[in-house]
């Protein structure tokens, strides 16, 4: 089975997002199968840095990467960032067109519309195509009022979204509420969608002592609500700081500590810096290399979501929250994916997403009640290792692949069959 993947990020991207998710998975199948063969057709950038020379081909664990030279959409107005994504759409579509055939496609969505390449090779060539949808657009993008539901734009991708969504022969989701979303905005049938979520790596991060290095160089002591990731619109942060103002007058000892960066870092820090909220501290991303000992710094570690993007998007960071065996406090809607695996799981605790008192309540509860807090953190880890490896979700994705070469293998018959007979006719 030879495939291809298209994606704006791949390796050596390490600093989250897109990249760093497909290259673990890649990884992971590389690890596991004996019978695949992985192209990569990417851009020369990097999601959180900027540009630095990699060169335009390059073998990875045996997976040839064919990068492009196109502009780095990040920190564009948003005309320009359209223009840089559709500029990586027509230079992917054309390096597909001199690579040959492959038995099967594989996009996500960044850039949002990078389906369409899959699209317009399964038109030419007949190569059928797996389609994983980390970010729903133009659906996102209305729910934060970022574009407006009648704009011409947003009808336009709404439509696009949908003919991609058809065409492709395998849909893979990341969570039970982004395919009931897609059944009910979409029209597409649950039988057409996988839903596998991003997982973690349990060799990558595992459960250590909370006396990390982290801690011993910020001075860092008490209980420790941690929130590591993109300071991104989705996020509801307000809450957060409404929480840490209130906790400070009763729970002293519960610090605050945000880890990244964003559309929103400006906000937070003004919030923290004019109102005097002395719980709370925030620090740039850390290394890859440090990742777990940031996250073994915490004793609980936030998750959070705007009301309404249950289904658009599953947060990453759940995940190797998990693999890090700390209970996960989530200001999220009870249909999002966190929420039911917390439940199932019994490995953290969910509240309503704009509730400043609900989020205290939980907090003063956990840092009276270690036990509590370790057994939580305990069924995190369980659950990450049952359901959410990186290996087992390779599994998945194999399976995936293999009926989406199979349902290409069918179409194709099936057109030959209707040629035989026109001719015969």
């Amino acid at each position: 089975m030879h495939i291809c993947i298209i994606n704006e990020y791949f390796y050596p991207d390490n600093a989250g997002g897109t990249g760093t998710v497909l290259s673990d998975l890649v990884r992971s199948l590389r690890e596991k199968f004996n019978d695949i063969e992985v192209d990569v057709v990417t851009s020369n950038n990097l999601y959180r840095q900027q540009s630095v020379p990699l060169p335009a081909y390059e073998e990875w664990n045996g997976v040839r990467i064919f990068r492009l030279a196109t502009p780095r959409p990040n920190g564009l107005s948003p005309a320009l960032r359209l223009g840089a994504n559709l500029l990586f759409c027509l230079y992917a579509l054309t390096k597909l067109m001199r690579l040959g055939k492959y038995d099967a496609v594989l996009v996500g969505t960044a850039p949002p519309m990078v389906a369409m390449c899959a699209q317009f090779l399964k038109w030419l060539k007949g190569t059928p195509f797996v389609y994983i949808v980390y970010d729903l657009e133009p659906d996102r993008s209305v729910t934060m009022k970022m574009l407006s539901e009648s704009h011409p734009a947003a009808q336009v991708f709404r439509a696009s979204q949908k003919r991609w969504l058809h065409s492709a022969a395998k849909v893979v989701v990341l969570g039970r509420c982004m395919q009931e979303r897609l059944g009910k905005a979409y029209a597409l049938p649950p039988e057409k969608v996988e839903v596998i979520p991003i997982g973690s790596d349990p060799e990558d991060i595992v459960p250590r002592s909370r006396q990390t290095r982290f801690r011993e160089k910020h001075g860092i002591n008490g209980f420790v609500v941690l929130y590591s990731g993109n300071f991104g619109r989705y996020h509801n942060f307000d809450t957060v700081l409404n929480a840490a103002t209130l906790l400070a007058r009763s729970k002293s000892s519960i610090l605050f500590v945000l880890v990244g960066d964003g559309a929103q870092k400006e906000h937070i820090a003004h919030r923290i810096a004019s109102e005097k909220i002395g719980s709370v501290r925030m620090f740039p991303f850390v290394s890859k290399e440090d990742y777990a000992d940031l996250l073994a710094t915490a004793d609980v570690s936030l998750v959070t979501l705007e009301p309404g993007m249950e289904g658009l998007c599953v947060p990453s960071k759940f995940y190797s929250i998990l693999a890090s065996g700390r209970p996960t406090i989530a200001a999220v809607s009870p249909v999002s994916e966190v929420a039911r695996v917390i439940d199932e799981a019994q490995c953290g605790v969910h509240f309503a997403q704009d509730s400043a008192d609900d989020m205290v309540r939980v907090l003063s509860t956990l840092a009276d009640n270690p036990g509590e807090v370790d057994r939580l953190g305990k069924n995190a880890r369980a659950v990450l290792q049952e359901k959410y490896s990186t290996g087992h979700l390779a599994l998945l994705y194999h399976a995936t692949l293999l009926e989406a070469v199979q349902a290409g293998q069918s179409d194709r018959s099936r057109s030959a069959e209707l040629e035989t007979l026109s001719g015969k006719g």
